[in-house]
């Protein structure tokens, strides 16, 4: 049996199942984005939002005839890397030309819609980009509970120490005022005397422990942003 070609219309619909369309209000940074099969367009950022345009996007029609010469053209396969930052909602597209490098920042307004545009346009780059491993910057995470942890552990330290040595002070002063009259106290037992050291000890406790469990949260935080590469 012959092999039949598809025909002009099995070839819209392919091309129409390959297109994603955003715009405003999901878009935030321009008025329209359409992503094709090949390439990704993106209408000027100060553009008034035309709900015509819209839908002819969204009907399959064609987006050099339909957005015309202003529109922003990025051949993806020119895309080097595209990194979503997932605080900001934002999409950040690097590509190379023969004009030289560039770069294109594109918000949304949900993560929902961010992440959706990164998934489709990383399906669109094909086999060729690879999701790049998330680096944590270890030092920088751990560097303000560890020198949160080690203050709360050496003034516990310090304070229980100093409470022990005036415990056995207060207890010398007692036996020696049967003597010549009763001892003063010093000036320091009078700024810290009240404290009981196993109090300060338990306190010093619940802080050191509900800093390791800050620490142990922003090491185990989910990623902030995914980037794809091409290899």
């Amino acid at each position: 049996m012959p092999a039949t070609s598809p025909g002009p219309f099995h070839a819209a619909v392919t091309g129409q199942a390959r297109r994603r369309v955003w715009a405003r209000p999901d878009l935030q940074s321009h008025p329209l984005l359409v992503l094709t099969s090949d390439r990704l367009y993106l209408t000027p950022a100060d553009a008034a939002p035309d709900p015509e345009l819209v839908a002819a996007a969204e009907a399959g029609a064609d987006p050099d005839e339909l957005l015309g010469p202003e529109a922003t053209v990025v051949e993806l396969g020119s895309i080097r890397r595209v990194k979503l930052d997932l605080l900001a909602n934002e999409l950040t597209i690097h590509s190379a030309s023969a004009a030289g490098p560039n770069s294109l920042t594109v918000v949304f307004a949900s993560p929902e819609a961010a992440d959706a545009c990164f998934t489709k346009l990383w399906r669109q780059l094909g086999d060729g980009c690879r999701l790049l491993p998330y680096r944590r910057d270890w030092p920088a995470l751990a560097r303000g509970p560890v020198m949160l942890l080690g203050a709360v552990l050496a003034i516990t330290a310090a304070l229980a120490l100093t409470l022990g040595v005036l415990d056995d002070y207060a207890a010398a002063r007692s036996v020696a005022s049967f003597g010549d009259g009763p001892v003063p106290r010093s000036a320091l037992e009078a700024l810290i005397g009240w404290m009981d050291w196993r109090v300060v000890c338990g306190v010093g406790g619940a802080a050191a422990a509900a800093v390791q469990v800050w620490l142990y949260r922003r090491l185990t935080s989910p990623p902030l942003s995914l980037e794809v590469a091409r290899t």
